[in-house]
C-alpha cells in the first residue's frame, strides 16, 4: 500500500463515525391518483384502467426519454454556486407551482429545434440535441433520499478509495496523466456507463425501450446501446463468483409496479466504473465515485397513465456508502422518438490521441507564463497576504487546496496554487482578477476550473468553483497565523 494511501486510511478512522441506515419510502400502485409528492404531481384519470399483455402482465412497453429530466441535478442546488447563479432553497424539494406552470407555459410556446432538424439534417439534430427543449420538472433534483438532497456521507473505505479510483477528469489544481487505456472510465472507453449511471438522465442519446416477452423485461437504453435481459420466473441470482459489467438482475410484479432487484456487480475500481459519473448533471466531481462488489440495485418503474412512466433506483453498497440513496423521475412515453445508431468506437481515435498527446506534453513541458502583479489597494493586500485553505464541497473526496497570496507592498499583490491533497502543484494562479474584494482566477492544471471568490468581513474567502464538471461551494482559510 502506498504510504500516502496508509497515512489517510489512519487520519480517516481517528475521525470517521457511522450514520445509521434508515427506511426508504418506495413507489408503487397506491401512489396513483390525484396529483401529490408521491406521484410527482402526475395525475391517474379516475377510471384509468392499467393495460395488460396478451399474456397478463401488465403492460409497461414504451419508448422513454430520459432526457427530458436531464436539467434536473443530482444533488440539491448543485447548479447554484456559479457566478450569478439565483440564490437556492436547500430546503425546496418541489418547484412552487406559479415557478413550475410558467416554466410550462415557456415550454409550450418553444420550437422544437431538435425535433425540427430530425427530419432533415442527422448531424446539425445531434448537436442541436445539447440545447434541445426539455420538458420541466416539478423537482428541485433528482434524489428524493435522503430528504436534504445530498448524497449520504461515505464510509471511510469509500472516502479512500476515491482517492486510489483513477479518472480522466481533473480535479482543481490536479494534474492527471493518461498512459494507457485503463486510465480512462469505462463510459471513455465505450463498454458502459455502468449501473445506475446508465439509467439517469443525460443530455443526449437518451432514449429508453421497454420489451416483454413471456416470463421476461427488457431495458434497452440508447447510450452504448445495451440492453438487460431481467427475467421474471423466480429464479435464484448468479453464484457469487460469477460477476457482470451491470450485475445480474431478477423482477417480480409488485401489483402493476415492475420490481427489479440486481446483485453480483464488479468491484468499481477493477474496472474503473464510477457509481455515478459526470453524466449525470450535478454528481459528484473528479469522476471518482467508487463502488464495491456488494453494491445492489432496487429499481421500481410504474405506469401512472398513458403517457408517462415514473422511475426509481435505490442504491445500497454497505462497503462505500452509509446509507442507501434513491433517484426518482418521471419519463413521458414517445413513440416517434428519434433512436440513430450510437456507434461510439468506430473510427473512434480520441483515447489514442489524447494518450500519445499528453505523453509529448509531459516529455516536452511548457513553461508556465509568469503572473504580472495585480493592482488591489494597500488594505487589501495586506489583508490576503499569506496562505489559505479551502475544501470545496465534494460528496465523494476530500479536497484541500492550498493557495497564497504574496503583498508585493506596492498596492499589488501575485497568488500562486501551492497544491492539493493530491499533489504539491507551485504554479501562478492564472486570469488573476480583483475587483474591490471580489477575487476571480483559473487553476493552472488540464481542466480549466474556475474560482469566484469574495474577501469577507470575517477574514475568509468565500464564494464557488466551477467549470463543466459542475460548481461547488467552497470557504478559505487564512493558515500559518
Amino acid at each position: 500500500m502506498k504510504a500516502a494511501t496508509a497515512i489517510r486510511r489512519a487520519l480517516f478512522a481517528a475521525g470517521f463515525a457511522a450514520v445509521p441506515a434508515v427506511t426508504l419510502a418506495q413507489i408503487n400502485d397506491s401512489i396513483r391518483g390525484k396529483p401529490s409528492e408521491a406521484n410527482h404531481f402526475i395525475e391517474t384519470p379516475e377510471g384509468w384502467v392499467h393495460p395488460m399483455t396478451p399474456w397478463g402482465d401488465p403492460d409497461i412497453q414504451a419508448t422513454l426519454d430520459m432526457m427530458q429530466a436531464s436539467r434536473v441535478p443530482l444533488e440539491r442546488c448543485a447548479d447554484s454556486y456559479r457566478p450569478g447563479a439565483e440564490p437556492c432553497d436547500m430546503s425546496m424539494r418541489w418547484w412552487p407551482e406559479d415557478v413550475f406552470n410558467a416554466r410550462m407555459e415557456e415550454y409550450r410556446n418553444q420550437v422544437d429545434r431538435y425535433a425540427e432538424l430530425m427530419a432533415r439534417d442527422l448531424a446539425a439534430a445531434m448537436r442541436a440535441g445539447f440545447q434541445a427543449n426539455r420538458i420541466p420538472q416539478a423537482q428541485t433534483n433528482l434524489m428524493v433520499d435522503p430528504p436534504g438532497g445530498l448524497l449520504p456521507p461515505l464510509t471511510l473505505e469509500g472516502k479512500l478509495r476515491a482517492y486510489e479510483m483513477g479518472s480522466d477528469w481533473a480535479l482543481p489544481g490536479e494534474d492527471i496523466t493518461f498512459d494507457w487505456v485503463d486510465d480512462y472510465d469505462s463510459w471513455d472507453r465505450c463498454v458502459t456507463r455502468g449501473m445506475p449511471s446508465m439509467m439517469m438522465p443525460y443530455r443526449y442519446n437518451g432514449g429508453f425501450r421497454i420489451w416483454q416477452t413471456p416470463g421476461y423485461v427488457v431495458f434497452q437504453t440508447e447510450m452504448i446501446h445495451e440492453a438487460r435481459i431481467i427475467p421474471l420466473d423466480g429464479r435464484e441470482h448468479l453464484a457469487p463468483e460469477i460477476r457482470q459489467w451491470l450485475g445480474d438482475s431478477r423482477g417480480y410484479w409488485d401489483g402493476t409496479t415492475l420490481v427489479v432487484e440486481t446483485t453480483n456487480y464488479p468491484d468499481g475500481m477493477a474496472i474503473n466504473n464510477p457509481l455515478i459519473n459526470l453524466a449525470v448533471q450535478g454528481s459528484p466531481a473528479g469522476n471518482r465515485f467508487a463502488h464495491s462488489d456488494q453494491i445492489k440495485t432496487v429499481e421500481r418503474i410504474i405506469r401512472l397513465n398513458d403517457d408517462t412512466w415514473l422511475y426509481e433506483i435505490t442504491t445500497e453498497d454497505p462497503v462505500i456508502l452509509t446509507r442507501p440513496f434513491t433517484v426518482r423521475y418521471p419519463m413521458r412515453h414517445d413513440p416517434n422518438y428519434g433512436w440513430p445508431e450510437y456507434a461510439c468506437h468506430e473510427g473512434n481515435t480520441i483515447v489514442r490521441n489524447f494518450t500519445e498527446t499528453n505523453r509529448y506534453e509531459r516529455a516536452h513541458p511548457t513553461p508556465e507564463p509568469e503572473q504580472a502583479p495585480v493592482p488591489v489597494g494597500a488594505d487589501v493586500a495586506k489583508a490576503l497576504n499569506g496562505r489559505w485553505v479551502g475544501r470545496p464541497y465534494i460528496a465523494t473526496i476530500d479536497l484541500d487546496i492550498e493557495i497564497e497570496f504574496v503583498d508585493n507592498g506596492d498596492g499589488t499583490i501575485n497568488a500562486r496554487l501551492v497544491g492539493t491533497t493530491l499533489g504539491e502543484i507551485d504554479r501562478p494562479l492564472r486570469e488573476l482578477r480583483v475587483d474591490g474584494r471580489d477575487i476571480q482566477f483559473t487553476f493552472p492544471n488540464v481542466d480549466p476550473w474556475n474560482a469566484a471568490i469574495t474577501l469577507t468581513d470575517k477574514g475568509t474567502l468565500e464564494g464557488g468553483i466551477f467549470s463543466i464538471q459542475g460548481t461547488m461551494p467552497v470557504t478559505f482559510k487564512r493558515i500559518g497565523k
